[in-house]
């Protein structure tokens, strides 16, 4: 039986997608991949994840939609979600927290060993 937290990382740039995927996974945790939103929804429907990082600018369906699907689906509106994005703006933060993201991570301002804490925090936070 696998007691990892699984993570389902959705980036479109497979340079970022596999450094966050690495470090994840050497930080004890199994990660899934996804390319867009749309690839995303279907991951979280196959096999629900604990936490969900979420990039906000890809093609086909972007992260600010698939939240807001999720976010409307009885049985994965739970899944917390962490926006990484290189959108710092403060209403994309805004917007992205109205829709339910637990929090919100600009991807130049984060060190990898950041995103594994708030990963850390949060998923403990669900499992709990």
């Amino acid at each position: 039986m696998n007691t990892k937290p699984l993570i389902l990382l959705v980036e479109d740039d497979r340079f970022i997608s596999r450094a966050y995927k690495d470090g994840l996974e050497q930080s004890g945790f199994e990660v899934e991949t996804a390319t867009n939103g749309v690839e995303g929804m279907e991951q979280v429907r196959q096999r629900a994840p604990h936490l969900i990082l979420l990039d906000l600018i890809m093609p086909e369906k972007d992260g600010f939609e698939m939240l807001a699907e999720l976010k409307i689906d009885k049985d994965l509106k739970r899944i917390p979600v962490i926006i990484l994005s290189n959108l710092g703006q403060s209403t994309d933060i805004q917007k992205a927290k109205d829709l339910g993201a637990v929090d919100y991570l600009v991807k130049a301002d984060s060190s990898m060993q950041e995103v594994i804490e708030k990963v850390k925090i949060h998923i403990a936070e669900h499992m709990t």
